[in-house]
Order: structure tokens, then C-alpha cells, then sequence
């Protein structure tokens, strides 16, 4: 391929994208408008995550017939589409999403489910425009570009669409065990320029019980966290027998940038404790509504025993303000992937159980055999035991690769930016493959509240994307 033949790639494309900018919102609000979240699984009605992420992979389906497109749905799992390489037997390049989406949460200023355009801001508004809806609508028409304007590739592209990559990636397991996946792979789950490392991850449920005192100045209960991959923005606590103006005083003596309402109510006070929701793996984006509530109840004269005496022991080992699991003996990093990252992201007690989760995202030199052994240490002292829910070692890709390289080449002749490989804490479809990174969608110095309130992507980003991913298909399948 000849530089000219490429600027002039470049060229249609850029101009393709500009002229559907429109339709290209019209895509992303039909997807954004579904609650794509986990629900109640009905396989007999092809539903393995509930309704909303099948009615969201239906849609998906209606789209890429709407575009010309054949496509595949297995069975509600992930719906997929190949194109180019008519002659190929395995698709060179695999290109995999999710359409599936966290819970909205709360403080949101625009409509989760629906999308918004701010043309003032330069931004697209909505539960999945960056995570990753957003992201999946700039592959496919980079795709459709390619389409459209005729350019033949010698090699099969394969865009795979998926509808459980935030509960457990259990659509990629069953679409890997029933087809298997190209050995190049690429995600516009991530960052840009490549991410090529992936930090391990485990995701734990503890559960146990504690004396449940039920008279004097005590805590009664304590909840917080919707789900247990990303930092919680809120929390409660019941309590009674103590004075609300001993616990007003209390709340304004916490040097924490968290809010605490004490209300009373039925002869009991609820505390509630409002923090900021971010992605598991950045927890220092966000403020944790647990850990500071747990702070704040253990500066609170309550009687001794009972759920105090389990609350000031979860608040030795998950201290607010702490990211790196110092307390649990958990600290390492290296120069490839960086520190460890440690969230308290779901609490229950009350009635003598307790039952908590966490999420732990750990560079590669360490291993899941190492972080269980800590936990052993520290969790068995209080009487709980434990599960890994989700669990992966660490994910590494060479960067030396002409893969990679590639990819890189790209990325800065198309941006101007400089580039190089990340490592990143979010485990991504590709954790388990074998020539899987991720590539976008987030630029550098980008803060688009994944996972949290006003969840949004650039308009710049998004067509940016759509570019980007056109001039990789085009030069790792035209050729």
C-alpha cells in the first residue's frame, strides 16, 4: 500500500463519518435508550442475562440488517458479523464490545437511558456511551465505511457483540467454547494508545456472623454498594439509643469529602453517607461511601459488642482514603503494570450476618495464589470465610509485536499523539486471549465518569474511533 493510496483511505473515511455524523447518534440512542442490565435469567426464552441485555442484542441484530450486514445471534449470548475475506476460513482480525451496562446508579443531571446531545459541551450523555455502547456504534460504522465505499479486504473482520462483560463475561466463555476466537483481537473497552497489560483480578464475597446485640446505644444495620466492581457512592447505617446531636457532632468533626444526613426516624437514626461512584479499577476517582461511613461509626461513643465490635474491625482492614490494600498486606507493583488496587464496594449487616465484597486488581508480579494467602491471614482472624467470584491472573502482551505496532502507527499518525503501551486495572473481554489488547476508547487525559453519574463520551472521541478503527481493519485485512 502506497502513502497516497492510504491518505486517500484516510480521506474518504473522514469524510463518510462527517457526512453520517447524524445517523451515527440515531444508532447509539437506540442502544442507549435499553436498560441493558443484568436481570433474571429465562433460558428458555433465549434470555441467559434477563431482558434488557436480549432486547439490547435483538436491537443490535435490527441495526446491522437496517446496514446490510449478516449477522449472527447465539442464542441472546453475543451477536457477531463478519465482512471482507470472502475467501478466508478464520476471520484475521476479531473486534469485541459489550452492549451490556452497569446499573444507572444516582446524581445523575441528564436521563441515564436516554441519549443526549450537548453540542455546547461537544459530549453524548448516557449509560453506555462511553462503556460501551458508545464505542461498539464507532466500530461498526467504521466497518460500514469500509462497506460503503467499496474497499475490498483480502481478510475477514469479525465485530462481536456481547451482553456480559460487567457480570462475568459469561457470553465470551460460551461463544469461545462454541466458535473460538480469532488469535488477533482488539477491544474499544480501554484506552488509547494500546493496552497491553491487564491486571489480574478477583473479586471477593466474605460472609460470617457477629453477636447481634440488640439493646443500648448500638448499630443496627449497615448497607452500601449496588455492585462490586466499582467504588460505592452510597451507604447506611440504622442506629439507636444514642443522641442525634452526639452524632451531628461527629459529622462535622470528619475531615472526609463525603456528606453524612443523620435523620431520625421510628425512634432510630439513619445515617446516610453520599460519596462518588467510579470504575473499580480507578478508585481514586471516586469517594468511598463505605469505608467513610465505617470511619465515621467507629467515632461514635456506641456501647462495645455486637455489630460496633465487627464495624471497627472492617474499618482496621478497609481504612477510607485507601486504595492499595496497605491494611490487608496486599501492596506490591511493578514497572509493567503498576500498583495494586483494593475497593470495600458491597457491605450488609445486621441480624447477626455480615456479608461484604471486594474488588482487587493486582499487576503481574504477583498472583491469586499470593493475594489468597493474605486474606487468609487477615479475613480467618474475623471468623469469615470467603469466595473469589470472578477471578483472572494477569493478562500480557509483547509490545514489540508487529501487531502492536501497527496499531501504534495508527493511533499517532492519525492523532499526532505520541504513542505507547499502558497497563490498566479493568479486566476487558480480551483478558484471556491470546493476542487480545485494548485499543480505545478513552484518549489520554480523559475523564468520561465510567461507571458513574453523567456517564458521557466526546462527539470528538466518538468519531475519532470510528478513524482509527477504520485504518487498522484496513491495513491488517486489505493487504
Amino acid at each position: 500500500m502506497t502513502n497516497k493510496e492510504l491518505k486517500a483511505f484516510r480521506d474518504s473515511v473522514s469524510e463518510y463519518l462527517n457526512e453520517n455524523r447524524q445517523e451515527m447518534f440515531k444508532t447509539l440512542a437506540r442502544l442507549v435508550e435499553i436498560e441493558s442490565v443484568l436481570g433474571k435469567k429465562d433460558l428458555q426464552s433465549n434470555k441467559p442475562f434477563g431482558e434488557g441485555p436480549a432486547k439490547v442484542l435483538e436491537t443490535a441484530g435490527e441495526i446491522l440488517h437496517e446496514n446490510g450486514f449478516i449477522f449472527q445471534n447465539h442464542e441472546n449470548y453475543m451477536v457477531t458479523f463478519d465482512y471482507g475475506g470472502e475467501q478466508a476460513d478464520k476471520p484475521e482480525l476479531g473486534i469485541i464490545a459489550h452492549l451490556d451496562v452497569v446499573p444507572k446508579g444516582s446524581g445523575w443531571t441528564y436521563e441515564p437511558f436516554k441519549l443526549t446531545v450537548n453540542e455546547d459541551e461537544g459530549k453524548l450523555y448516557g449509560r453506555g456511551t462511553i462503556d460501551d455502547k458508545g464505542p461498539a456504534v464507532a466500530v461498526l460504522y467504521a466497518v460500514k465505511a469500509i462497506k460503503d465505499l467499496g474497499v475490498k479486504l483480502n481478510k475477514k473482520v469479525r465485530v462481536m457483540l456481547g451482553a456480559s462483560e460487567e457480570t462475568g463475561m459469561e457470553d465470551l466463555k460460551y461463544y469461545s467454547n462454541k466458535i473460538g476466537l480469532p488469535d488477533k483481537m482488539l477491544t474499544p473497552d480501554s484506552s488509547f494508545p494500546v493496552v497491553n497489560v491487564e491486571k489480574g483480578v478477583s473479586h471477593i464475597i466474605m460472609v460470617g456472623n457477629y453477636n447481634n446485640k440488640i439493646d443500648g446505644a448500638v448499630i443496627e444495620s449497615v448497607s452500601g454498594g449496588t455492585v462490586i466492581n466499582a467504588v460505592p457512592d452510597r451507604a447506611y447505617a440504622i442506629v439507636k439509643g444514642i443522641e442525634k446531636s452526639v452524632i451531628d457532632k461527629t459529622i462535622s468533626e470528619m475531615p472526609m469529602n463525603v456528606k453524612f444526613v443523620a435523620e431520625e426516624t421510628g425512634g432510630k437514626i439513619k445515617i446516610t453517607s453520599l460519596g462518588k461512584s467510579a470504575h473499580g479499577s480507578l478508585p481514586e476517582l471516586g469517594e468511598n461511601a463505605i469505608t467513610a461511613l465505617l470511619n465515621l461509626l467507629t467515632a461514635i461513643p456506641f456501647d462495645k459488642g455486637g455489630a460496633y465490635d465487627l464495624v471497627c474491625e472492617l474499618a482496621k482492614l478497609f481504612p477510607y482514603g485507601e486504595y492499595h490494600g496497605e491494611a490487608l498486606d496486599l501492596f506490591c507493583e511493578d514497572d509493567v503494570s503498576g500498583k495494586i488496587t483494593e475497593v470495600y464496594s458491597l457491605i450488609d449487616i445486621g441480624g447477626g450476618k455480615y456479608k461484604g465484597g471486594m474488588d482487587i486488581r493486582f499487576p503481574v508480579c504477583t498472583s491469586l495464589k499470593e493475594i489468597y494467602s493474605k486474606l487468609d491471614e487477615h479475613l480467618e482472624k474475623l471468623g469469615q470465610t470467603y469466595v473469589d467470584d470472578d477471578a483472572m491472573e494477569p493478562h500480557y502482551v509483547e509490545e514489540n509485536s508487529e501487531f502492536i505496532q501497527t496499531l501504534l502507527k495508527s493511533y499517532t499518525e492519525l492523532t499526532g499523539l505520541k504513542g505507547g503501551c499502558l497497563a490498566e486495572g479493568g479486566a476487558t473481554y480480551l483478558h484471556t486471549s491470546k493476542m487480545g489488547v485494548g485499543f480505545g476508547a478513552e484518549f489520554p487525559g480523559e475523564n468520561n465518569n465510567m461507571h458513574a453519574a453523567d456517564e458521557h463520551i466526546n462527539i470528538s472521541t466518538f468519531m475519532n474511533i470510528a478513524k482509527i478503527y477504520a485504518d487498522v481493519i484496513f491495513k491488517l485485512c486489505a493487504e
